[in-house]
């Protein structure tokens, strides 16, 4: 049994895509469709997302490591446009205060800012530090590296000799950085790693709704994982072995999925996934993840669309 595309974009965009993702609610989809009909899969899921207001991020194995956690954490960190995140966050803490940011969307220093609104630079600063601290900085739904890379950046944004210390934290957060100096400025504890990738990603989601963002719709193509060596002539080759570390990534993060605030993943596959036609890379080799999305009972004669796991048919 197979489902039309139409007939599963349909039942995500009204039961999730327009309520439930946007309220702060988060899930993840199983996708099995041929490699023609990619193209479709993304067109469409990519106008649900735009009907919804939700920007969407494609990642493909290919690429980006999935078998540690933090590699999905810094693709999904290089979609972001984390200085417009850091404008919209300004200009809500200023208005917060009782000021008003002149020129909205157009990043002001805080002299600047402070002969706009008739008050003294000192401050104005002093002002907006309160509020960093208050609203970020004891926020505890931001990791507390996060928290200070955070901060960093709304700070970095108001003063004009701090771009140095937000190149390295952009760099820290797209998993670009070099050395711990570079944002010793943040007092940054740690890289991002395997260690505490979960609650950056945690971290990740949480801060963009508190940037005004609703959510995010997340397309991730697997069908790397299911390819032998042998088939591959360019870009990351997974072994047996690292496929079964993708899949405990998955399962982690439908175990966690109720932390993602705004997340709706889907992840895409052929029918590899599910027809042992690769035996060691196929779902059935790893009963932890197959467990959480296969369906135990079916509809006579018909596919459920909202299951956790669907196959699509042109």
């Amino acid at each position: 049994m197979s489902l039309k595309l139409d007939a599963w974009l349909q039942p995500m965009a009204r039961e999730y895509l327009a309520d439930f993702i946007p309220a702060g609610g988060a899930a993840i989809r199983f996708v099995v469709v041929d490699d023609a009909d990619l193209p479709a899969l993304c067109a469409g899921l990519s106008a649900a997302a735009e009907d919804a207001g939700l920007p969407m991020v494609q990642l493909d194995t290919a690429n980006t490591r999935l078998h540690m956690l933090q590699f999905v954490f810094f693709a999904i960190a290089r979609a972001v446009d984390w200085d417009a995140q850091s404008q919209t966050r300004l200009e809500s803490l200023l208005g917060d205060a009782g000021y008003v940011w002149p020129e909205p969307g157009k990043r002001m220093s805080l002299v600047a800012l402070a002969q706009a609104n008739g008050v003294a630079a000192p401050l104005l600063r002093t002002t907006l530090h309160q509020h960093i601290t208050r609203t970020v900085w004891h926020d505890r739904g931001l990791a507390q590296d996060f928290r200070k890379a955070m901060s960093a950046l709304l700070v970095a944004r108001l003063e004009d000799d701090q771009d140095t210390l937000r190149d390295g934290v952009l760099d820290w957060l797209r998993g670009d950085l070099r050395n711990l100096k570079a944002v010793r400025g943040a007092a940054i504890g740690a890289r991002i790693g395997r260690h505490n990738a979960r609650a950056m990603l945690v971290s990740l989601f949480h801060w963009l709704r508190g940037c005004g963002h609703q959510g995010m719709v997340v397309l991730l193509d697997l069908n790397r994982l299911l390819r032998e060596r042998r088939e591959i002539a360019d870009g990351l080759v997974y072994t047996p072995a690292a496929v079964m570390d993708c899949y405990e990534v998955l399962r982690q993060i439908i175990d966690d999925c109720e932390h993602y605030e705004g997340l709706f993943l889907v992840a895409r596959a052929d029918r590899r996934l599910i027809n042992d036609d690769a035996p060691k890379r196929a779902l059935s080799q790893y009963t932890a993840l197959k467990m959480r999305v296969w369906d135990d009972v079916r509809p006579s004669g018909r596919d459920n669309p909202l299951a956790p796991l669907v196959v699509l048919a042109p």
